[in-house]
């Protein structure tokens, strides 16, 4: 057998693009941090009330955008792993099975199945608790995001529709193996125990409209206080299946994957307030007001998932809920806007939707620094840094460039290492038009 964590997570990432990730700030967002910045559109979506805070009168839109990402787990050789503990149980079970049949005497094959024992359970110890991979893309076509600032709106309309695809993959490890093989029987029992042993695979394919608007609410000689809602109507399909290390997975997968899929649409609503003065401004925003909620699939007559529900490692009833989040965020900058410093911080965590079993919780802090150049021809910049302050607990150093006032490149890279690279990596691309 030849499959890997990042085979599945390919074959994951394979499913029609349906989908938006909060683990994945857009734009230039990822470059500079969750602080509202108004230089493009993708900077300002964070909070609802970002875009009219953002705008001068006319209209801005993206003409693409494309983000990647993963995430691994902090477990060395993870992959190579997974691989041999699948070869293992695979021997291990050729062998049981000869005893079954007859063809080998339990005796002879004592030390033999206690080597396969002893090498499963070595391997279960590094990878079981600790080992998961998540792969993710994202994605925007023309003309979104659209955002329009005019008189005769009395403030700043946005109309969005973004996509996203998240796939995840861990281990099902239960206790330890600990087979006695005295006869025929028992090595019928034992080979009913290797079924509750393999990879469990989800995810999550979104696709999100958003419609928002914003407006100035209160005026004074210090600044503008800014207000803003999104209502959103969110499509989710949410996959999940267990595989048997002893079966052929990578087969598995492409027959079955989508077979245990379902989807759902739910509305979401976000809000936000800005205040805005010469040299600085801060905001605070909710997000999922009213909290999405989507359900898994049923999966029926696995074995792999059954033995893994019972043992407690799956949840028959598994559900994503998109929670409620509470944001705040602050900068400063010069009178020209041209240097900026700000930062933002999640004031409480939220599950992703691979909460289950995982490290998928987020709660961000994040500082950044940005220039923008007066000239077109000239680039600007930002640098940062963000912190998951919960899950993984994962820290980014950031940093972005766009060029011609047009297109944007950004990037973070997780200061911590497994097996001399880097544990998370997303990057953004995108362009974008103002007129």
């Amino acid at each position: 057998m030849r499959w890997t964590p990042l085979t599945a997570a390919a074959l994951a990432t394979l499913l029609p693009l349906t989908a938006a990730a909060n683990h994945h700030p857009a734009g230039s967002a990822l470059g500079f941090g969750d602080a509202t910045r108004f230089a493009d559109t993708q900077g300002s979506k964070q909070n609802p009330a970002g875009p009219i805070a953002a705008s001068d009168r006319g209209v801005r839109m993206g003409v693409f955008a494309l983000g990647l990402s993963y995430e691994l787990g902090d477990v060395a050789d993870f992959s190579d792993d997974f691989e041999a503990l699948g070869e293992e149980l695979e021997d291990l079970e050729r062998l049981l099975e000869e005893v079954e049949s007859g063809d080998v005497d339990p005796d002879n094959a004592e030390d033999e199945i206690e080597s396969f024992q002893a090498n499963v359970n070595e391997i279960l110890d590094r990878i079981g608790e600790d080992g998961y991979l998540t792969a993710g893309v994202t994605g925007q076509f023309v003309p979104f995001p659209f955002e329009t600032t005019q008189d005769a709106l009395r403030g700043s309309l946005l109309i969005d529709l973004d996509y996203s695809l998240r796939g995840h993959i861990s281990v099902l490890r239960g206790e330890d193996l600990d087979l006695s093989i005295d006869d025929q029987d028992d090595a019928g029992d034992a080979l009913d125990t290797l079924d509750g042993f393999g990879g469990y695979v989800r995810s999550a394919v979104t696709r999100t409209f958003t419609l928002g608007y914003g407006s100035a609410v209160y005026e004074n000689r210090q600044g503008l206080l800014f207000a803003g809602a999104q209502l959103k109507h969110h499509q989710v399909e949410l996959s999940r299946m267990a595989v048997g290390f002893d079966d052929d997975p990578g087969s598995q997968l492409s027959d079955e994957f989508r077979e245990n899929a379902e989807t759902d649409s739910d509305l979401g609503v976000d809000l936000g307030v800005m205040w805005v003065s010469d040299r600085y401004r801060a905001g605070a925003s909710v997000a999922n007001l009213i909290e999405p909620t989507f359900d898994y699939p049923a999966v029926e007559d696995d074995d792999t998932f059954d033995a893994a529900a019972e043992r407690g490692e799956i949840d028959r009833d598994e559900s994503y809920r998109m929670e409620r989040q509470l944001s705040v965020e602050g900068a400063v900058h010069t009178d020209d806007g041209r240097w900026l410093l700000g930062g933002s911080l999640d004031l409480n965590p939220a599950d992703g939707p691979f909460a289950a079993g995982s490290e998928d919780a987020y709660q961000w802090l994040t500082v950044g620094a940005a220039y923008r150049s007066p000239h077109a021809a000239l680039p600007g910049w930002r640098l940062g840094y963000r912190q998951n302050l919960t899950g993984s607990e994962l820290g980014y150093l950031t940093g972005g460039v766009t060029l011609f006032r047009v297109l944007s490149l950004d990037a973070a890279m997780s200061t911590e290492t497994v097996d001399s690279v880097p544990r998370a990596f997303m990057l953004n691309a995108g362009v974008g038009l103002r007129f």
